[in-house]
Formats: structure tokens, sequence, C-alpha cells
């Protein structure tokens, strides 16, 4: 029997018009064998491009930065209960396009519970983790092996340890804003930390599963290029310090 997939798309505010090509995309490069439900997360469900059988709908307000990317695991905690029918669950990025077949052996057959992808920008290099003390997503609390820093466009994993995940970082999230401190990297120092803790667990996809559109040549010529990441203007998609 094939495995039942969860996808978690977050788009609120112009995000939510990536959906038909990030869907179709989905649909037809990714675990094509398997029955898929996409979880959308949106302040626009009324969108006519949304009403697929396989769409769940979940109305969310559309935040400012970095709250809209910080509270996705408050978003996805928000509907756990069903979540738990499923036997894997992924988080992708709504700008990020499937791009060729990917595959049960890519992505599922490796034994592990959890799934990151290597983040193209540190190849080879330490990643920036969250170094300030006054944060839950520190990595400076104990020893770990940082020799992989993963990107926060696309994780997953086992549906128990996926829920175990995105409750204990909804709650490490919270724990740090009544401090009033933001990770560096809001969301993503956050995965990392708790990556790096369980990193036994942690089955890590090549950067050719986060393939920037614009640039990174190396990776396009090193990896098979699974994902996307499609460009974006700044002015239009802020995604740095507290712009709007």
């Amino acid at each position: 029997m094939n495995e039942k997939i969860a996808i978690i798309f977050i788009g609120t505010n112009k995000y939510i018009n990536f959906f038909p090509q990030y869907y179709g995309a989905l649909e037809n490069h990714f675990l094509k064998d398997c029955p898929k439900t996409y979880f959308a997360f949106t302040d626009q469900v009324d969108q006519h491009f949304l009403n697929y059988d396989n769409v769940v709908k979940i109305k969310v307000d559309h935040l400012d930065w970095p709250f809209i990317t910080l509270y996705r695991f408050k978003f996805i905690n928000q509907i756990k209960e069903k979540l738990e029918e499923f036997d894997w669950i992924f988080f992708i990025d709504a700008d990020l396009i499937a791009a060729s077949e990917i595959t049960k052996d890519d992505i599922l057959n490796h034994g592990k519970s959890l799934i990151g992808v290597q983040h193209p920008g540190f190849m080879g290099i330490i990643g920036s983790f969250e170094t300030n003390g006054n944060s839950t997503a520190n990595i400076l609390d104990g020893y770990y092996d940082l020799k992989e820093y993963r990107q926060g466009c696309l994780w997953g994993g086992k549906s128990k340890q996926f829920i175990d995940m995105i409750i204990e970082l909804d709650r490490r999230v919270d724990a740090d804003l009544e401090k009033e401190v933001v990770a560096v990297w809001h969301d993503e120092s956050h995965m990392n930390k708790y990556f790096v803790e369980n990193n036994s667990d942690v089955f890590t996809l090549h950067a050719g599963f986060a393939t920037p559109q614009q640039g990174y040549d190396h990776i396009k010529a090193n990896f098979e290029t699974k994902f996307i990441h499609l460009y974006k203007d700044l002015n239009e998609f802020p995604r740095f310090a507290y712009s709007r």
C-alpha cells in the first residue's frame, strides 16, 4: 500500500498566487503513486484554484514579517489531529516548485523519521545557526554535529515525529517571544536546532532539492535539480529583518 502524504502550504497575501504552479508541479512530479492531501493555510480561502478535492483550506490572518514565517509551527499545530491520519508530512515553501520526478527512493526509503534539505548557501561550511544564548534555538548550549545546515524551505517526516517536532517548536518560539527574542533566521533557526539535537533521525536531501532559480551554478552543475526556489523581488516579497 502506498503511503498517505500530507503537504503543508502557507500562502497569505501575494504568496497565495504561487499555489496553482506549486500544486500542478507536485501533482506531476512528487510521489506520484502516493495519495496526497494539501493543507493550504491562507487569508484568501475563496480563491477558486483552491477548490480541489485533495485541498483542505485553513483560514489564517496575514502577519507582518517575521511572524508569518515564525508562526508556521503554530499554524500547523492547529491541525495536528488531522495530520495523525497520514504516514508522512511535508512542509514545502509556497515558492519552492518541483522540477523533476521525486520518487519514494529519493525521499522516503532511507530509514529515518525526519527529513531536511541541505542549504545550498552553506555547502562545506558551518551554517548561520543561532548563537544568542537567550534563544531556545541557541546551539551553544551543548555539543552538536554542525556539518549540515538545513534550509527551512522543505522539511518533513513520519507523522508522529513531525507532529512531535511542531509541538515542541511552537512551544520554543512562544518561549522566545515571552523574552522578546526572535531567532536570527526565525523558524529556520528553530528547525536547525531541533535537527542537530536529533541528527541520527534526520535524512538530509541534497542541495538540488532547494536549487535557487538564479545563480548557484555550482549547485546546478553538481546536483540534479529536484525543486527550484523561485526568484522574487524583495520589494514585492520581503523576507528579511522586520520588513512588511
